[in-house]
């Protein structure tokens, strides 16, 4: 008689999900929405040139240095 020994069903589990969390991991790391070539990201920098613009004309305050928003000079915020 042969006995097969493997690995069981909780070892199995745990392996793919640390295997499915560093995949993730990995893949939040990749530089989505930076690139100049593809359209999708010329779209989205554009809508979000369009956006500031619009909300700089509706406050009138300039963009914050430290944080990169509208508000009053003396609204304070961690840098």
């Amino acid at each position: 008689m042969s006995t097969v020994i493997g690995i069981g069903p909780e070892s199995m589990i745990t392996i793919l999900a640390v295997t499915l969390l560093g995949i993730g991991g990995l893949l939040a790391r990749l530089p989505v929405g930076t690139c100049d070539q593809c359209t999708h990201c010329r779209l989205e920098k554009l809508a979000k040139e369009r956006e500031q613009r619009l909300l700089a004309e509706r406050l009138g305050d300039p963009l914050c240095p430290g944080c990169g928003r509208h508000h009053q000079p003396d609204e304070e915020h961690p840098f």
